[in-house]
C-alpha cells in the first residue's frame, strides 16, 4: 500500500515536469520564431541587394547597346520589377526629330540574379514592329514589306547594304517629300552606293541637313546575305535591315553641347561593351574582332560608313535627289514642330 505523501510527491513530480517541457517548448517555438524573422528578413535584405545588383548590371548592358544602335533613339525612362532572385527591367524610348519627341519603343528585358536558376528567362523584348503590305511595291514585286513601329504607327527607316544585290527592288522615299506639308520634320535613312570614310561622308551631304546618325560596315560574313538558288530552283535574294538590327553611332540628341562625333565615340562604346560582357556580349565581340582584324585593337581607320540618317524639314531634304552617291533612301519618323 503507498504512502499518501508517496503519491503527492509523484503528483508535484508530473507537474513540474510538464511545466518544465511547456517552457522549454516555449522557449524552443520564441526562438525558432525569432530566427526565422532574422533569417527571412536578412534574406529580404539580400535579395534586394542581388536583384538591385542585376538590375544595375543589365541596365549597363542596355546603355552600351543603345550606344551603338537606335538611330535617334533616347532612352525617356526605365522601370525595375524586381522578384524573388529575378526581375523586369523596362526601358522606354523615343525618336528625337529636330527637337520633336516621337514615342518609340517599350523594351522588358529579364534576368536572374543566378542565371542557372529558372524563376524567369535571361532577357526578352516586346516585338513592336509590324510588317505592312504596300499597294506599291506589290504591284513591282517587291520581295519584303515596309516596317512600322507598333507604338507610334511610325515608318521605320530600312538600310541597304552597298555590295548586296536586292533584284533591284530598292526604295526611294524622296518622292514622298513632294507629298508632305514642307514644313514636316522628318528623319531618312540614306544608304550609300559604297562604304565612305566618317569624314567624306560629312562632306557630301548637302549643308542645311543634320546629320544625326552614321550606319557603320560591322558585316563579318556579307556571303550569308548573298543571293541564292534554293530548293525550287528559284533565285532567292537579300532583304534590307530594319533600323532596329543596324549598329553605328550619332550625336547625342538630349544635349547640344555634344553635336560633333568622330569615330572614337563608336569604339569606345564597342570596348565598353567587350569589357562589360552583358547580355549582349556576343555582339559587341563579334563587331570588335570584325574591325580590328588582325591588330590589337580596331582604330578610326577601321570605321567604314555605309549609310547616314539625316533629319529636317520636308522642304530641305528635297536637296538629296539625284545625288550619285545615295543608292536607297526611306522614309522613318514625321512630326511637326509643334
Amino acid at each position: 500500500m503507498n504512502h499518501p505523501l508517496n503519491q503527492q510527491d509523484k503528483g508535484n513530480f508530473t507537474k513540474a515536469i510538464k511545466r518544465a517541457k511547456w517552457k522549454s517548448t516555449f522557449r524552443t517555438t520564441i526562438i525558432s520564431l525569432l530566427v526565422t524573422v532574422i533569417v527571412l528578413f536578412g534574406a529580404m535584405i539580400g535579395n534586394a541587394h542581388l536583384a538591385s545588383w542585376s538590375a544595375e548590371r543589365v541596365s549597363k548592358s542596355e546603355n552600351a547597346l543603345m550606344q551603338i544602335t537606335g538611330p535617334n533613339e533616347v532612352v525617356t525612362a526605365r522601370r525595375n520589377n524586381s522578384g524573388f532572385l529575378s526581375g523586369t527591367l523596362q526601358t522606354y524610348t523615343a525618336k528625337v526629330i529636330e527637337g520633336a519627341v516621337v514615342p518609340w519603343s517599350h523594351k522588358e528585358t529579364k534576368y536572374n540574379v543566378f542565371p542557372f536558376l529558372s524563376f524567369t528567362s535571361l532577357s526578352g523584348s516586346i516585338n513592336q514592329s509590324l510588317s505592312v503590305p504596300d499597294a506599291d511595291m506589290q504591284e513591282n514585286s517587291y520581295e519584303y514589306n515596309r516596317s512600322f513601329n507598333g507604338l507610334s504607327g511610325q515608318r521605320e527607316m530600312l538600310f541597304y547594304i552597298p555590295s548586296i544585290d536586292y533584284n533591284d527592288k530598292i526604295l526611294n522615299d524622296l518622292p514622298l517629300l513632294q507629298e508632305m506639308n514642307p514644313a514636316k520634320l522628318v528623319e531618312m535613312a540614306i544608304s550609300f552606293d559604297k562604304d565612305y570614310s566618317l569624314s567624306e561622308v560629312k562632306q557630301l551631304i548637302p549643308p542645311g541637313l543634320t546629320q544625326t546618325w552614321y550606319w557603320v560596315d560591322t558585316y563579318d560574313n556579307k556571303k550569308y546575305l548573298e543571293s541564292y538558288i534554293d530548293g525550287n530552283g528559284n533565285k532567292s535574294y537579300s532583304t534590307p535591315f530594319s533600323e532596329s538590327w543596324v549598329h553605328g553611332f550619332g550625336i547625342n540628341l538630349s544635349s547640344e553641347s555634344s553635336m560633333e562625333v568622330t569615330e572614337q565615340k563608336f569604339l569606345d562604346a564597342l570596348e565598353a561593351g567587350v569589357r562589360l560582357e552583358g547580355n549582349h556580349h556576343y555582339d559587341f565581340n563579334r563587331i570588335y574582332n570584325y574591325l580590328k582584324k588582325d591588330k590589337e585593337k580596331p582604330d578610326a581607320s577601321d570605321i567604314r560608313v555605309l549609310g547616314v540618317v539625316v533629319t529636317g524639314t520636308a522642304e530641305e531634304l528635297r536637296v538629296l535627289s539625284d545625288e550619285p552617291y545615295v543608292r536607297g533612301v526611306t522614309l522613318g519618323a514625321v512630326a511637326d514642330k509643334y
